[in-house]
């Protein structure tokens, strides 16, 4: 049984990830782009499983808020992801 992806606003600025967001929903984590606030913080720590499609969502939440102008601040990124993001030279793209 898989644990589903869960976005949890924590206070206007802040969102929580929790779950599994990988190849197998990736199509909703990018949908759910919309439920992040305009320069949020947003906390992986609750993440179950990660993987290079993570990394993928992730990159697509961050553009789309470069493209409003604003920024998201990720946090508690799981250490399988942040290698991941090293070896792809796209922590800058994080601001990990």
């Amino acid at each position: 049984m898989s644990d589903a992806l869960r976005i949890e606003r924590v206070d206007a600025g802040h969102v929580r990830v929790a779950g599994e967001l990988g190849f197998a929903n990736a199509g909703e984590g990018v949908a759910r782009a919309q439920e992040l606030p305009a320069g949020a913080t947003v906390d992986l720590a609750g993440l179950s499983r990660s993987d290079s499609a993570t990394l993928g969502v992730l990159l697509i939440w961050a553009a789309r808020a470069a493209k409003r102008g604003t920024r998201i601040t990720f946090t508690n990124v799981p250490a399988g992801l942040r290698a991941l993001a090293h070896l792809c030279d796209a922590e800058p793209l994080l601001g990990i």
